[in-house]
């Protein structure tokens, strides 16, 4: 029987140590998700970091709090002549051109302001003071919007005589009355701007309004009274009423802040 010598024991157990070891380096990875330690839970890998969201500068545009516009285009208007149980104006369908200035405020998508417009209408001119206000849908520099606007209005120089229901007879004086036919309007509008920077914007716009007119009673013209049968007379002293509808139109230059 062969003896092995002592010196030679920790060289033979150095060796075995270094062989397991080196087994255990070969053996493969454990799978994705397993545990490394083959038990518990498995190991959470980290996760990417949160991207700040970036705030809209709604192309470079910003925010709006206030805005001017002025414009001009076109208007209709087909009134229905003043009650046919008084005097009533002969013209009641007429066309013209239209200008206009306004201001207001706007919050986000949603605007209000009041609005100045002269109708330069070939019977008559009206003058309408309207307060309005809109919803907008802006994408990119394009601002869509849809409202309402409705206010006081007043009637200045009727360029045609008033005459009488049955057309009897007509006189050839204006009345220094028309300018106290009043009344109101309202309708919806539906426009569109294109703003060139955050300061200035052109639009379009157009404007479908129901009118209601009153009129006082009108003083019987100088020279005419002995012409007039006394039923004729009475109606000077009656007031009369107009309703009809109407349409404008037109462009604006809007300035923004």
């Amino acid at each position: 029987m062969t003896r092995v010598p002592l010196m030679a024991v920790p060289a033979v157990f150095i060796l075995l140590t270094a062989s397991t070891a080196l087994a255990q380096d070969l053996e493969p990875p454990p799978p994705e998700g397993a545990p490394a330690n083959g038990g518990g839970s498995p190991e959470q890998a980290p996760l990417p970091p949160i991207q700040p969201v970036e705030e809209s500068s709604d192309s470079g545009l910003g925010l709006e709090w206030v805005y001017f516009t002025a414009g001009g285009g076109g208007a209709y208007t087909n009134m229905v002549s003043f009650s046919a149980s008084n005097l009533q104006v002969p013209q009641s369908t007429s066309s013209g051109g239209e200008f206009d200035v306004g201001a207001g405020v706007r919050l986000l998508f949603f605007s209000a302001g009041l609005r100045a417009r002269d109708l330069q209408l070939s019977a008559f001119n009206l003058w309408e003071l309207d307060a309005e206000a809109a919803l907008h849908m802006r994408v990119w520099h394009i601002d869509p919007y849809l409202g309402a606007r409705g206010g006081y209005v007043t009637v200045g120089g009727l360029n045609a005589a008033e005459s009488n229901a049955n057309s009897s007879m007509a006189t050839s004086t204006t009345t220094t009355s028309s300018e106290n036919v009043h009344g109101f309007n309202v309708g919806p509008m539906l426009g569109i701007d294109i703003y060139f920077s955050s300061l200035f914007s052109l639009g379009a716009e157009v404007n479908a309004e129901f009118l209601i007119l009153e009129r006082p009673p009108v003083p019987i013209p100088a020279g005419v009274s002995s012409q007039l049968t006394p039923s004729q007379q009475a109606l000077y002293q009656q007031s009369g009423s107009s309703a009809g509808v109407g349409v404008v139109g037109g462009a604006h230059l809007g300035i923004h802040f």
